[in-house]
């Protein structure tokens, strides 16, 4: 009898071992299931943007070939911005008011020293001169 019941509890064990390592088995091939679906989503997406990425491309190259092109950028200018050609382009002379054509420095010693010697250069003005 205690052979007999030793055999049952050894057969019992195998076969709690044998189910255990079928579920375990199970859900691993699950879970791997699983992560192969995920790669796959994201490489599907990341297929998507590089098609989506190749497209825009395609469509500012050939956007560019036509700016690119003199008498594109005419028409395009003409059709659909309203631009005419000009016949004839004048230009006005501008002539200077006084003889100095750039602003003198007229800063003098006792200016740059003082508790505003410091902040100089927030004022725009060199502190070593």
């Amino acid at each position: 009898m205690r052979k007999n019941n030793s055999e049952k509890i050894k057969f019992t064990f195998k076969i709690v071992a044998a189910l255990s390592l079928i579920v375990i088995l199970t859900m691993g091939l699950g879970f791997l299931r699983f992560h192969a679906a995920r790669l796959a989503y994201y490489l599907d997406t990341v297929n998507k943007s590089i098609q989506r990425y190749t497209d825009e491309e395609v469509v500012l190259r050939q956007e560019l070939s036509g700016l690119l092109a003199p008498i594109r950028i005419y028409s395009y200018c003409k059709e659909n911005l309203g631009m005419q050609k000009v016949l004839k382009a004048e230009t006005l002379p501008i002539r200077p008011r006084g003889t100095a054509l750039t602003a003198s420095k007229k800063n003098s010693k006792q200016e740059l020293t003082g508790w505003r010697s410091g902040l100089a250069w927030l004022f725009g003005r060199d502190n070593d001169k």
